[in-house]
């Protein structure tokens, strides 16, 4: 059997290495079109920034490391031009020789490539995006010699990493993103502690406008703007985004997925029985939504290249589908997700309900833990998980995986909340933050508690005859609080009663929402109509 592969890196170097386990008899070659096929792309800010030392830890298995251990055929600086689907070759260009070479089972892993903006000014020096090794190179190039100032356009996970790489390397950085928002994947409300992490290390950030034109006589000098504005920049980042690599598939007459990406089945197999694909080209089966999407991860990448690799060797695998988990660093601050953010939940018309849980990541009487919020989108009537975020100083990594595991497992918040994790004090608290929310979802499933969230405050205060009430002490009334609300502190709630209006509707709140969730127990069973602002202060702040 005769293995080609279009393309390295997470998706074809992994089909590659799977092929050969599953087929020791098997020929398999790869066409790496760059000269490097098996890269950590995702390090590649952290080496710009100094993080990573060592530019080698960057090169993750070599041409020579494929054919010592594995007997791969690699062949780097060559692009496949062509697939002949009747005669079963593709046409290759390699270092200026071309060629055609047959296949038995062809495996696309073409990947994605970055949008650069049809602005003036992107073919000056000093203009660079941050996606394969020689662009790294490139900046650090830059960076050594001097940039003075530098621009950053795009505000999401490669965007985000080099605008603090530049910081750290003492560079003065400003980060443009068109969107009203950094990380759009994320709800905007979680955009808001990213903006104040970033901002105390001195990133200018400029969100609502679009890059104009970037100028300069030979090398990048300043950019304009789309609300006239100009910014100096002696380099300028493009971050924008990644579109699928699919001229090749669609010339062969390939599908494509209504999302852009190659059409494929579960054994990542296309429309040709005999062509598979895989990684950032390919669309991908939502999990919760069971919708189409591209989702262009490496994780995903590597698990549908062990697909493609292992059916196209002659075993069987199948790729269930994906939930975006995702996670990013930003200071000591993470932000992490997975399955359906808000906003995603109310365009698949889903009926959902959503809770904000300000937690620490430990026991706080133990040394070092560390503030996170965590918001939870759950199913009406069933409870079952359809998403969670979380930002924090600590502890969102593992909170993020416990809630992809239930949401991959189809779990509700009742199963959630009596999940068996792991405690310690130097590690989690009695209730963990992934139970304690499936408690907090599961008592609004139960009709223990009615909620309103921090985002819904302003609208439920304006249309109903309602009111606001602190239940905080004196002392934190002073130290911050929502205009218009009143202060009644939980524990002197029951003397103080006769001071609520019973004709209004009341929303209660606190710091975090336990002792409002405790107020609303005493209104309600003295007949008052009252609702819980989930999350209380802190996530009305959004305040980690």
């Amino acid at each position: 059997m005769k293995i080609v592969i279009i393309g390295g890196v997470a998706a074809g170097a992994t089909a590659a290495a799977r092929a050969r386990r599953v087929n020791e008899s098997a020929e398999i070659t790869i066409f790496e079109k760059g000269d490097y096929v098996s890269f950590a792309n995702c390090g590649l800010p952290y080496y710009v920034g100094g993080d990573i030392k060592e530019r080698g830890r960057l090169l993750l298995v070599t041409p020579e490391l494929f054919r010592e251990r594995y007997n791969i055929n690699v062949r780097t600086g060559c692009e496949v031009t062509e697939i002949n689907r009747k005669s079963k070759r593709v046409s290759v260009v390699c270092r200026g020789e071309a060629f055609e070479e047959s296949y038995d089972k062809l495996i696309i892993a073409t990947g994605g490539e970055p949008i650069t903006p049809p602005v003036p000014g992107t073919e000056l020096y000093g203009v660079s995006k941050v996606f394969t090794v020689p662009d790294a190179d490139r900046i650090k190039e830059m960076t050594d010699n001097g940039v003075k100032s530098a621009v950053v356009v795009g505000g999401g996970f490669i965007g985000i990493e080099t605008a603090e790489a530049l910081l750290k390397l003492g560079i003065k950085t400003t980060l443009v993103e068109a969107q009203s928002q950094l990380m759009s994947g994320f709800d905007p409300e979680f955009s808001l502690p990213m903006e104040r992490r970033l901002a105390a290390m001195g990133l200018e950030i400029r969100l609502g406008v679009s890059l104009k034109s970037i100028s300069g006589s030979e090398k990048a000098e300043s950019i304009e703007l789309s609300d006239g504005s100009t910014i100096p920049a002696d380099l300028v980042i493009m971050a924008v985004g990644v579109r699928p690599r699919t001229s090749l598939a669609q010339k062969a007459g390939l599908s494509l997925g209504i999302t852009g990406g190659i059409k494929v089945n579960a054994a990542m197999q296309t429309d040709d029985p005999d062509i598979y694909a895989a990684g950032d080209a390919v669309e991908s089966l939502h999990l919760v939504s069971k919708r189409p999407v591209r989702i262009p991860l490496a994780g995903s990448a590597n698990k549908q290249g062990r697909v493609a690799g292992t059916n196209a060797a002659g075993g069987r695998l199948l790729f269930n589908g994906v939930l975006g988990t995702s996670i990013i660093k930003i200071g000591g601050l993470t932000a992490g997700r997975t399955g359906l953010s808000e906003r995603e939940a109310k365009a698949e018309k889903l009926e959902y309900y959503t809770i904000f849980v300000p937690a620490a990541s430990n026991a706080t009487y133990y040394p070092g833990s560390g503030w996170m919020i965590l918001k939870l989108v759950a199913e009406k009537f069933t409870g079952r998980v359809l998403g969670a975020q979380a930002v924090g100083e600590k502890g969102v990594d593992k909170r993020i995986d416990v809630l992809a595991t239930a949401i991959y497992g189809g779990l509700s918040v009742l199963d959630l909340e009596n999940l068996d994790l792991a405690y310690a004090p130097p590690f989690s608290s009695a209730k963990d933050p992934s139970i304690l929310a499936g408690m907090i979802a599961a008592n609004i499933l139960r009709g223990d508690v009615k909620t309103v969230t921090p985002q819904e405050l302003s609208d439920f205060l304006s249309r109903e005859n309602a009111g606001l009430i602190d239940v905080r002490t004196p002392r934190e009334w002073d130290s911050g609080h929502i205009e218009g609300a009143i202060n009644l502190p939980v524990d002197k709630l029951r003397e103080r009663m006769n001071e609520i209006d019973a004709s209004k509707k009341y929303v209660v709140y606190c710091g975090v929402g336990y002792r409002a969730y405790l107020a609303c127990r005493i209104l309600a069973q003295h007949g008052f109509d009252v609702y819980n602002m989930t999350g209380g202060y802190n996530a009305y702040a959004m305040d980690v």
